[in-house]
């Protein structure tokens, strides 16, 4: 419990702070959002988590049995995922560092092949359309700089 206590606390003040520095983002004129929309809504996002995890263990929910021990090696294979990712994202661009990255990520937690394997073009071309198509964010292209549209 005093676990999950200071961990949700923890969330619920990283979130805070994101927020406040992200007010201080400049804004864009021409658009209706600017560069702190999307730290707010992760920040956001760790505040009701952490208050969702406070919240869980304040009421005893959490039971003491219900928390798997943190293993070292997958926490690790992810940290590496990521890195990898922004290591590839250059020279291999977005669109294969991030199916790459995301179908080792599926395998790491568990998911088929068949699975990773549908999921990371789909994901992928989400968050193409997102951030390349609706928020004008430049990607790289990488290897696909050919057919880049």
């Amino acid at each position: 419990m005093t676990r999950d206590l200071l961990t949700g606390s923890a969330l619920a003040v990283a979130g805070i702070v994101m927020i406040s520095v992200a007010v201080t983002f400049p804004s864009i004129p021409v658009m209706a959002y600017g560069p702190g929309l999307f730290p707010k809504i992760v920040a956001g996002g760790l505040i009701l988590s952490g208050i969702g995890i406070v919240a869980e263990a304040w009421t005893g929910r959490a039971g003491a049995g219900d928390a798997a021990p943190m293993r070292p090696l997958p926490v690790l294979a992810l940290a590496a995922i990521i890195a990898g990712f922004a290591l590839a994202m250059d020279p291999l661009g977005f669109h294969i560092a991030a199916i790459l990255a995301l179908i080792a990520t599926v395998r790491l937690f568990g998911g088929g092949w068949i699975t990773a394997l549908v999921f990371a073009p789909v994901a992928t071309a989400l968050l193409h359309l997102v951030f390349y198509n609706v928020l004008r964010v430049p990607l790289p292209w990488g290897l696909l700089l050919p057919v880049a549209w």
